[in-house]
């Protein structure tokens, strides 16, 4: 059998956009599959259609920043699949506007379920991976905001960019094991995250959803990339055991203007305070020592 045929999955925000698409790619390659996501409805619904499909599933009801609901949703997907060897966490939501406008709820909102859920699947099947020794992967899901700064968006942003420095992290500290570390940062997909995020945003704020605003980003993420296609790019990278995955090269070249600013400023500084031992540690490869 060609890897992942066999293996069970554990997929966060599988009921749309990005995480269905990683759902039924790992489906047809063989693999059977969690889906967890907060859409009880939904949820049923694509359980259904994979099943109809051939596919080996069971539903999860979960809402990735509840830090209570992890183990137990654990505890029920390898109950019905196994030992889970592949975790995806993708489940993510976008909120706010300005930074100045957007209200704390939904900036904590935002942090929760796109980085606090990450950390919280991380912290629930690593030990479990760890344990049994054998092959395994973790894919984190960032965003091309995660590496080129978005105005209008500052909240998902922000939650983006700390799933970037996570993940290079958790690659680094998992280096030993068997469990490997991929990073998706995905450019405009055509899933549903303005209606799911904007209604629950309302939700949140006890407000009518702002209808105009969500089809107007709707109709950009619209034109985006098939979600079904990115599923299979990212069955195939998994495969391949890829570090990092982009859907779309256009980015590349504001990636690295990006960068440019910050090391311009690194080469024009006059070193006024002397060497930085930490720094010279990772040049020659060595890991410094945390408190």
């Amino acid at each position: 059998m060609v890897w992942p045929a066999g293996e069970a999955a554990f997929v966060t925000g599988a009921a749309s956009g990005i995480g269905l698409g990683i759902a039924r790619a790992l489906v047809g390659a063989g693999a059977k599959v969690a889906l967890a996501d907060v859409d009880e409805a939904r949820l049923s619904e694509v359980a259904e259609e994979l099943r109809t499909a051939g596919g080996t599933v069971t539903a999860v009801p979960l809402d990735v920043s509840d830090e209570a609901g992890w183990t137990a949703a654990a505890d029920t997907a390898e109950a019905a699949l196994g030992p889970i060897s592949i975790l995806c966490n993708v489940a993510g939501v976008n909120g706010g506007g300005t930074i100045e406008d957007t209200p704390f709820k939904v900036w904590r909102w935002v942090q929760g379920v796109n980085i606090d859920g990450m950390f919280l699947g991380v912290h629930t099947f690593v030990p479990r991976m760890k344990a049994r020794g054998t092959r395994a992967h973790i894919l984190n899901t960032a965003s091309i905001s995660g590496l080129v700064a978005m105005p209008h968006v500052g909240a998902y942003t922000a939650s983006k960019f700390a799933s970037v420095g996570f993940t290079k992290v958790l690659r680094q500290e998992l280096g030993d094991t068997d469990i490997d570390v991929s990073l998706l940062v995905p450019g405009t997909v055509a899933t549903r995250i303005n209606y799911t995020a904007g209604e629950a945003e309302a939700r949140l704020l006890d407000r009518e959803p702002n209808r105009e605003v969500i089809e107007a980003n709707h109709a950009v993420l619209a034109k985006g990339a098939d979600p079904d296609a990115v599923g299979q790019q990212v069955v195939e990278a998994l495969q391949e055991r890829a570090p990092v995955i982009v859907t779309h090269r256009e980015w590349g070249e504001l990636h690295r203007r990006e960068c440019a600013e910050i090391g311009a400023a690194f080469d024009a500084f006059d070193g006024r305070h002397g060497p930085d031992t930490t720094a010279r540690m990772l040049l020659d490869g060595a890991t410094p020592v945390s408190a």
